[in-house]
C-alpha cells in the first residue's frame, strides 16, 4: 500500500439523505476511497392495519435504502409501543446505529370485529335494519345507505351503544331501491383527543 496507512472516517446516512465512508492515508491525507452509504427512504411494516383478535400484534420492519437494497438489521433498533392488543393506533419506533443515524416512527392500527347485518325489512318510505352484536372492543355501530351499490353520496347514522342491535331509518325516497351496510367503531384516546377506529363494513 506505498506504505499508506489507511484511515476511514464515516459521514452517516439518514433517511433523506446519503453518507459516506471516506478511507483517509493518516500519513500523507491522500484520499484512498470514497463509498457511498445510500439513504435509507424506504421503511415498511409487514402490516399497517389488524382486526383486534386478542392477541398482541408486532409487525416486522423492513428497511430500503433509495437503491432498493435492504438494509441490514445490525443498522437499526425496532422497539413496539405497549401492550399492542386492544382496539388502537400504536407506534412502533425505528432507530438507527452504525453507518446511519435518526430515528423514524411508523404506526399501524387494530381495528374493532365487523358485524354482519342479520336482517333487512323494507317498510314504508323507511327499512329496519338489525345486525349480529360485537361484545369486545365495540363502543358502536354505524349505519351506512345509499341507492348507489358503490355507495355514491350514502348517508350515515351512528349507533352509539354497543348494546343496541336494529334501528330504523325513515325518510327514504318510495319505489327506491337502497342498499345497506354496518360496521362497528370503538372511540379511542389518543394524544388528549378522542378518535374513532372502524372496522370494515359487512
Amino acid at each position: 500500500e506505498n506504505g499508506h496507512n489507511p484511515q476511514k472516517t464515516v459521514a452517516k446516512a439518514t433517511v433523506s439523505s446519503d453518507g459516506k465512508i471516506i478511507t483517509k492515508c493518516s500519513v500523507c491525507n491522500e484520499i484512498l476511497s470514497t463509498e457511498v452509504i445510500p439513504k435509507a427512504s424506504n421503511i415498511s411494516l409487514s402490516a399497517s392495519t389488524y382486526t383486534y383478535d386478542g392477541k398482541v400484534k408486532k409487525p416486522s420492519v423492513t428497511v430500503k435504502d433509495d437503491k432498493g437494497k435492504k438494509v441490514s438489521s445490525a443498522n437499526y433498533t425496532v422497539s413496539y409501543a405497549k401492550a399492542c392488543k386492544n382496539v388502537g393506533t400504536y407506534a412502533v419506533t425505528v432507530e438507527f446505529k452504525e453507518n446511519y443515524s435518526g430515528t423514524v416512527k411508523k404506526t399501524f392500527t387494530i381495528k374493532p370485529k365487523s358485524t354482519s347485518i342479520s336482517k333487512l325489512t323494507a317498510g314504508r318510505k323507511k327499512f329496519t335494519v338489525k345486525w349480529k352484536k360485537q361484545k369486545t372492543q365495540t363502543t358502536g355501530y354505524q349505519i351506512q345507505y345509499s341507492t348507489s351499490s358503490k355507495f355514491k353520496n350514502a348517508k350515515t347514522v351512528t349507533v352509539s351503544k354497543n348494546k343496541t342491535t336494529g334501528k330504523t331509518v325513515s325518510k327514504l325516497k318510495a319505489k327506491k331501491k337502497y342498499y345497506v351496510r354496518v360496521r362497528t367503531y370503538k372511540t379511542v384516546k389518543a394524544g388528549g383527543k378522542s378518535t374513532k377506529i372502524y372496522s370494515s363494513w359487512s
